[in-house]
């Protein structure tokens, strides 16, 4: 019976055993550790690198401070700026941009409007702004806006004449006088805080 018994049982297969994890040494410890920093640093400078790239040549961010662009833009509002276009191309007038303050480039950036451009003579008389004696008409501002004192200049070579929209209370062009185009850092392009001013700053022609 035994004998039957032994015929009828399934032979076991064969079981595969499973090797058992090497240890690794401290020296291998070691340089799979530095391998795995090395990977790292590599890459947290390709990203360094990839975003001075982005920040000097494509665009960059800017927080508006103060109330000098009221009431098209406020403070705290943050945009993104589009160095993009003026490096391959010319800012028109009523670009919105942010500008290195000419009497303080390293510490100090403004955000103001583009109205007077190279070589153009620019007056303010009772209120109104005249290019070259013709009357501009801006209609971005608010119905009334008060733009003084009268004053004329004529523009230099690469030099912009720049105005907030609040006229009453920004620090611009008619105290500083004119900006050079090297600083000029963007054209405002897009808000994207607070939400609810989320959008693309718009386009104004004359």
């Amino acid at each position: 019976m035994d004998q039957d018994k032994k015929q009828t049982e399934k032979p076991e297969e064969n079981e595969v055993a499973t090797p058992p994890v090497p240890k690794l040494s401290r020296k291998q410890k070691f340089y799979y550790s530095t391998g795995c920093l090395y990977e790292l640093t590599k890459w947290l400078v390709v990203l360094i690198v990839l975003g001075t790239l982005v920040h000097f040549f494509v665009g960059t961010i800017y927080i508006v401070d103060g109330q000098s662009m009221e009431p098209n833009f406020f403070s705290g509002q943050s945009i993104i700026v589009n160095r993009w276009q003026y490096n391959f191309g010319t800012p028109g007038r009523g670009d919105v941009v942010v500008l290195k303050f000419p009497g303080d480039p390293e510490h100090k950036k403004y955000i103001k409007r583009i109205i007077g451009l190279p070589g153009e003579k620019i007056a303010i008389k009772d209120n109104q702004i005249f290019i070259n004696d013709q009357l501009l008409k801006e209609e971005y501002l608010p119905a009334g806006t008060q733009t003084a004192p009268n004053l004329s200049r004529i523009l230099g070579a690469g030099d912009f004449f720049l105005m907030g929209d609040n006229r009453q209370n920004s620090s611009d062009s008619r105290i500083w006088g004119s900006a050079p185009e090297r600083d000029l850092i963007g054209k405002a392009w897009v808000t994207f805080w607070p939400a609810s001013l989320w959008g693309i700053v718009p386009e104004v022609s004359y």
